[in-house]
């Protein structure tokens, strides 16, 4: 890195349909960061509400509002702004999600560190609906850096979308999103860009990534396992297809067992149990984690689900009628001999342990 070159210009990029009640937040969580120079573009993807004049009344001369006459999808929105951006760099954000402070300092340095790096990403935090911090995305899992973290890419997504940074003559060069896919367009660019270069990562979170009930993603729901595999498991096929040379057979069954793995435990935890069993059956032939799959199965059906309720409520019923009658022969109640049987609303609450004290 030049010390004495200015610093390279990042226009992010915000496709939003419909999302005028949260691209203000996004955008402004945007302006907030102390890179410069910055630039924003919001490509209003054919919204029918007032997505792009809220964008418009910020107020700041650094954002655009590209406004698209029909509605043609994330991958096409996100290409149409890396067309139209002047940066060097693009940065990708969502419009419901929102950036911390220092996001674009902390992964530009990386960026420009290492010439060899095409894109950046960083950590998350799920936030629901109410604002409660659900908890790391991915389940904390980080993505591997350097050389060959494409073929973790194709066993499983570790990259957000609004964590990316890259070089936009890379993202140029390999052809921007895939507008075919209807979801797991992403997925495939990061894991093309990662084959022609090395994987750079920010292990902190610096996004908050915000469940929004009814997005495409279909996060938590059994759709979302329905689109990945009629997008997103043949996206990685067509990859592991072209780049069959260059993997072992080892690689290329471990690859396909995690996917289809992780898709069946989807698929059988919302509802879909005998489709969820027969992908878990066939992603443990394939090598992948076959105890843990069979440990799945047992806890996550629906007789184990019931069970397991049922043993937790008497254990709290136990554990009060046990704790009454530790608490009354404390205190010499007279009701000693019946304590067991005794109701715990009968006690004195300021003397109750709370719930978080139960064992």
């Amino acid at each position: 890195m030049n010390q004495d070159a200015p610093s390279p210009l990042v226009t992010v990029v915000i496709p939003a349909h419909n999302a005028a009640a949260t691209i203000g937040r996004a955008v402004r969580s945007v302006l907030a960061q102390d890179w410069r120079p910055l630039d924003v573009i919001v490509v209003d993807d054919g919204s029918d509400d007032a997505t792009g004049a809220v964008a418009a009344a910020l107020g700041d001369a650094r954002v655009r509002v590209l406004r698209l006459p029909a509605r043609g999808g994330a991958a096409a929105a996100r290409n149409a702004g890396i067309a139209a951006a002047h940066g060097e760099v693009i940065a990708f954000q969502d419009a419901d999600d929102e950036w911390l402070p220092g996001k674009l300092t902390r992964q530009m340095a990386v960026l420009l560190a290492d010439r060899r790096v095409l894109l950046v990403a960083c950590g998350t935090r799920f936030i629901a609906p109410d604002g409660t911090d659900i908890g790391p995305l991915y389940d904390g899992q980080i993505p591997r850096t350097g050389a060959g973290a494409w073929t973790e890419l194709l066993a499983r997504n570790t990259v957000a979308t609004p964590t990316v940074l890259a070089w936009r003559r890379d993202l140029l060069a390999r052809g921007g999103f895939d507008a075919s896919l209807a979801v797991g367009e992403d997925q495939d660019l990061w894991i093309r860009l990662a084959m022609r270069g090395h994987l750079g990562y920010v292990d902190a979170p610096l996004i908050r990534v915000h469940v929004v009930v009814g997005s495409l993603s279909g996060v938590w729901t059994r759709r979302a396992y329905r689109e990945q595999l009629r997008h997103t498991l043949p996206m990685v096929q067509r990859h592991l297809a072209l780049h069959r040379a260059e993997l072992t057979r080892r690689q290329v069954r471990q690859i396909l067992g995690e996917r289809i793995g992780r898709i069946g435990r989807s698929a059988y935890s919302y509802g879909a149990l005998l489709h969820g069993a027969a992908l878990v059956a066939r992603a443990s032939l394939l090598g992948f984690e076959p105890l843990a799959n069979l440990l799945f199965l047992a806890s996550a059906a629906p007789p184990s689900r019931w069970l397991k309720r049922r043993l937790l409520s008497v254990r709290k019923r136990s554990f009060e009628d046990q704790w009454f009658a530790s608490h009354a022969r404390e205190r010499g109640h007279p009701r000693l001999r019946a304590a067991t049987s005794c109701r715990p609303e009968d006690v004195d609450d300021r003397d109750k342990p709370g719930h978080d004290e139960l064992p």
